[in-house]
């Protein structure tokens, strides 16, 4: 199955929260653009891999505001346009099935 986030979110950038080996998120700020595919970073850029059997959970899409749906575990933000991840503009958020969620802010694209 091909996962595309522009396709999913109607939009070309948000927040995706990557869990790590120890069941915390790290926010990782991304344009997708037109990429198929998760990215995954190596060293300072990304590269779209497509993942097997990743999927949206659709029944446990929502919307929220920015600064609740982010993680607060800790882990440094990885947002080199310094975008502004405390604000409590509204978002929709899509939780994946590899335990990723995309936060897609709804005044950005």
């Amino acid at each position: 199955m091909t996962i595309n986030l522009h396709d999913i979110t109607g939009q070309e950038s948000g927040i995706i929260l990557v869990e790590t080996d120890d069941g915390r998120h790290k926010n990782v700020v991304v344009n997708w653009g037109g990429y198929d595919g998760l990215p995954y970073y190596l060293l300072s850029e990304p590269v779209f891999l497509q993942p097997e059997d990743v999927r949206v959970e659709t029944e446990r899409i929502h919307s929220g505001a920015l600064n609740d749906e982010i993680a607060h575990d800790g882990l440094e933000d990885w947002n080199p346009l310094d975008d502004d991840l405390d604000s409590d503009e509204p978002c929709d958020v899509y939780p994946l099935s590899n335990g990723w969620v995309v936060v897609a802010p709804k005044n950005w694209n």
